[in-house]
């Protein structure tokens, strides 16, 4: 069917993961594709699919056949032959119910499904978030190492000119090592980052992968979503709990159905042969019809029928309470959005341009002498702290936008139709 072959199409239109870095979208359709426990998942949707096609038979007829004889007590050779065929029929609309169940266990996987393509897209974006963020801060500490080398290269010269002095010189080393430190941990969480991503696309290990996109670059594609607002938000996690309640109430009416089990016809034939005075043995043949009909005395499912609108009433309410939740998320994921989209406006106009025109000072300062060595080390460590601080704030707004996709399942891979799978599947008899 087109769902199952979507994911192939999906693979076939995607890039060589070895001819070049993949964006962002790329890494969410390829995980789609390949993805092991989207696949595993996937199995849930055949068995429902196999359940639909099982739903609603009708009971098989029933043969029966019986023999009688008085040889075994050596008298006169009588005896009596019966065959029989019984049908039961339902009374009641027990097997289009079990129909109708069937097919929202197909339309619940479908939607199981759907929400573990959600989680795994959102998973996919926050972690190739991390590794752009490593990757930014792997470049801004390695221009500090490059600008620490330098100092440090200065520093040897004007000791050996007799200008400079040790404690110079050890300022030099401390920072050098600091930002190399600094640069280390940055670089692993990202190979760390980078296998994470893997395991959620479906990659060894070994594989090359690489990223094409930037923060800026992922902010800029999102942005649009703070301007969205759907009248109407469907994810598959409410509907799912929307389609739980609606086949508690089928099972309810059904359970209520299966206390009368359906009444049971059948056509006999017998044939029999008995000692008739004086005539000897005669035979006779009979044809007769048997009917059936169950009593729900006993036994009248009402517990089930109780715990069953129960699940009913208990999904209703949770589904009140994921659609406030949304909306709630909904509401904070824009206000976080809105103010981070105005403190990284100004963060580069108030704080970040007016210290790096300070550091060139510094700089040219300390080459002529006329500025110290720690005042400048201290000046480039905090302007590398805000440099740092601006690539935290940039990872800051691409998740918060990433989440606000999440949240209202707007990615078009969600968004996509559901395949309604016909009530009418399972023919009777």
């Amino acid at each position: 069917m087109p769902f199952k072959i979507f994911p192939i199409l999906l693979l076939l239109a995607l890039p060589t993961l070895n001819a070049s870095a993949l964006s962002l979208e790329s890494l969410v359709q390829t995980a789609l594709a390949n993805n092991r426990d989207l696949q595993a998942a996937q199995f849930a949707l055949a068995q429902a699919q196999g359940r639909l096609a099982q739903a609603g038979r009708w009971p098989n007829p029933e043969l029966e056949l019986s023999g009688l004889s008085d040889v075994a007590f050596r008298n006169d050779g009588a005896g009596a032959f019966t065959v029989g065929l019984n049908q039961t029929f339902p009374l009641t609309a027990r097997l289009s119910l079990a129909r109708e169940a069937g097919r929202l266990d197909v339309l619940r996987a479908m939607r199981e499904i759907r929400n573990h393509e959600r989680l795994l897209i959102a998973k996919v974006r926050q972690t190739s978030i991390r590794i752009l963020e490593s990757n930014a801060q792997s470049e801004v500490l390695a221009e500090l190492l490059a600008a620490a080398d330098a100092s440090a290269k200065l520093t040897q010269q004007r000791l050996e000119a007799g200008q400079g002095s040790i404690s110079e010189k050890s300022l030099s080393l401390l920072e050098q090592r600091r930002i190399a430190n600094e640069l280390e941990s940055a670089r692993m969480d990202r190979d760390l980052a980078m296998l994470e991503l893997k395991t959620l696309l479906g990659l060894s290990a070994k594989e090359p992968l690489a990223i094409s996109e930037t923060l800026e670059g992922i902010i800029k594609k999102l942005s649009p979503l703070a301007n969205a607002h759907p009248e109407s938000i469907h994810r598959p996690d409410v509907d799912l709990l929307l389609l739980e309640s609606e086949k508690a109430g089928i099972e309810n009416a059904l359970a209520k159905a299966e206390a009368w089990e359906g009444i049971r016809i059948g056509v006999e034939y017998a044939f029999d042969q008995n000692m008739d005075e004086p005539e000897g043995l005669g035979t006779d043949n009979f044809l007769g019809l048997s009917v059936s009909i169950p009593l729900p005395v006993w036994n009248q499912n009402k517990g089930l029928a109780e715990e069953r609108a129960a699940l009913r009433d208990e999904n209703l309410a949770r589904a009140r309470a994921a659609k406030l939740e949304i909306e709630n998320a909904l509401a904070s994921s824009l206000r976080a959005v809105q103010l981070l989209q105005n403190r990284l406006a100004e963060f580069n106009t108030r704080t970040l341009q007016p210290v790096t025109t300070a550091l060139a000072e510094m700089q040219s300062g300390y080459e002529t002498g006329r500025v110290d060595l720690r005042d400048l080390f201290t000046l480039r460590e905090q302007i590398g702290k805000l440099r740092l601080d601006r690539v935290a704030l940039e990872a800051r707004l691409a998740s918060a936008l990433g989440d606000l996709e999440t949240t209202n399942g707007s990615h078009p891979a969600i968004r996509r139709e559901y395949l309604v799978p016909s009530n009418k599947t399972s023919k009777n008899p």
